[in-house]
């Protein structure tokens, strides 16, 4: 049985394309330093959007990246919360909650 980790959404672009991940990379390096906002803050608010969306894989993504910068596990279910009824159904918040938990184990 394969134990590998699958690569990130990025890292599997770069396979066909390495320019194409270099410059995604670059835009959202930009996006995310072109405000206020921490970097932290910026990452939740992204959580958010993946958990409305249902993008588990990218979802995990920086729900990893969070978790090792010790933002705590109720920071993410809290981003992932304040989703509800607003942008995301009943489901996705549900899925997305069980995504920290398979990440946080």
């Amino acid at each position: 049985m394969n134990e590998s980790k699958p690569p990130t959404p990025v890292e599997y672009l770069a396979r066909f394309s390495p320019e194409a991940s270099r410059s995604f990379q670059a835009l959202r390096r930009a996006v995310m330093e072109s405000g206020p906002l921490d970097h932290n803050t910026c990452e939740l608010i992204t959580l958010g959007a993946f958990a409305t969306v249902g993008n588990e894989a990218s979802f995990k993504t920086h729900a990893r990246r969070l978790l090792k910068e010790d933002v705590p596990v109720a920071a993410l279910r809290q981003a992932v919360m304040v989703t509800l009824a607003a942008t995301a159904t009943f489901g996705d918040v549900i899925a997305a909650l069980r995504w920290i938990d398979d990440v946080a184990a």
